[in-house]
């Protein structure tokens, strides 16, 4: 089964038995360990969300990569921006004061690229049967 982001990431909270938290709460938090790979954050502000693997690096964290995506309420998530651990930040969506999305085609065309790759190898990589560090919900 081909997964988006959003259907990877609640395949995963479920099977650690926090999709309900996540979804109910307006901030939300969650570490989730998986083998040798990088731990993944999982994380919720009101309706945006964030994907990322952690690595540390002289005692910081960095992103590799961290990426951004807004509920719009449908069967995905609209992958906003994401940044990777040289500091590349790349935006295809911003919200005008009018509330509408200005989007770059050639930008989200990426991203979402990226985001079905990332979400197939999360599944792989079995964060869904990793080890919960913690989670939080508020």
């Amino acid at each position: 089964m081909a997964h988006t982001m959003k259907s990877a990431v609640e395949k995963i909270l479920k099977a650690h038995g926090v999709l309900e938290a996540f979804n109910s709460a307006e901030h939300y938090a969650a570490k989730i360990a998986s083998g040798g790979y990088m731990p993944l954050s999982i994380e919720k502000h009101g309706k945006l969300i964030t994907v990322t693997h952690y690595f540390e690096q002289n005692g910081d964290l960095v992103p590799d990569p961290d990426m951004e995506f807004v509920d719009l309420g449908g069967e995905d998530w609209l992958p906003v921006a994401i940044q990777h651990s040289t500091g590349l930040y790349c935006k295809a969506a911003e919200q005008a004061a009018s509330g509408n999305w200005l989007i770059s085609k050639h930008a989200m065309r990426d991203l979402k690229s990226f985001a079905r790759m990332w979400a197939q190898n999360l599944i792989a990589q079995g964060f869904a049967t990793g080890d919960l560090v913690r989670h939080q919900a508020d």
